[in-house]
């Protein structure tokens, strides 16, 4: 029997042991040519996992897949014959929504850590801990290598600037307005107002001057934290 090989990817669903079984129902020629196509896939896996770095070709979708069900499998609430009952077990009632997002029902972080690892959700940790480290990548070849870390979390339009708002506010604890030159989301001005900032509203057609007489004491350099405008989608 030959030795199963090891290394993160031994104990996938089609191993040696497994690649060794199947020929005797096909070809054994046929069956090593089916091995190497996976092992395609494998190599750039194992790539991933150990350089943790954006890839320079971008994937096929099979692959991409086939790595979502690996991790998938790796999070208990996937185990054969598991069932979990606790408060915090990952369930799911709807086959559709299960398939929609390939089985990675529990969920990631533990004891109100989002980066730490759900020792119940290997797999959806693991994915985790891979795009953190993708996106840091990212960010250094985007032009910010100074980045040391990072994390990924959905956020909407009002949550992201509220973040954004309260970083500002540790640069530039003096400052206590933002100019808006334009009102078009709610999201926008509720996002200032949670975090505790003035907002100076300014329409397109508006004559007002910064730099008028009327406006430069109260709106100087000290009192400004940032200039936001949806318009360009950008917080400067």
């Amino acid at each position: 029997r030959k030795r199963v090989p090891e290394g993160p990817w031994s104990a996938s669903a089609m191993n040696a042991e497994n690649f060794e079984a199947s020929e005797r129902l096909v070809n054994a020629a046929y069956v090593r040519q089916g091995a190497e196509g996976r092992r395609a896939h494998e190599l750039r896996l194992r790539t991933l996992l150990e350089q943790g770095k954006c890839p320079e070709e971008g994937w096929e979708e099979s692959t991409v897949e086939l790595f979502l069900h690996e991790l998938a499998v790796m999070d208990s609430n996937n185990f054969l014959g598991n069932c979990g009952v606790g408060e915090r077990e990952g369930r799911v009632a709807s086959g559709l929504v299960a398939r929609r997002h390939y089985r990675l029902i529990h969920g990631i972080g533990r004891s109100g850590d989002i980066s730490a690892v759900q020792p119940k959700a290997a797999g959806s940790s693991l994915l985790n801990r891979l795009t953190n480290s993708i996106v840091l990548d990212i960010i250094r070849l985007a032009g910010v290598r100074t980045a040391s870390s990072c994390f990924v979390v959905p956020m909407a339009t009002g949550m992201s600037l509220t973040l954004c708002f309260l970083t500002l506010r540790h640069q530039r604890p003096k400052a206590k307005y933002i100019l808006w030159p334009r009102i078009d989301q709610k999201s926008c001005f509720k996002s200032m107002i949670t975090a505790d900032w003035k907002n100076w509203q300014r329409s397109a057609r508006s004559t007002t001057s910064l730099t008028s007489s009327t406006t430069h004491t109260e709106f100087s350099p000290l009192n400004v934290c940032t200039s936001f405008s949806r318009e360009r989608e950008e917080v400067g």
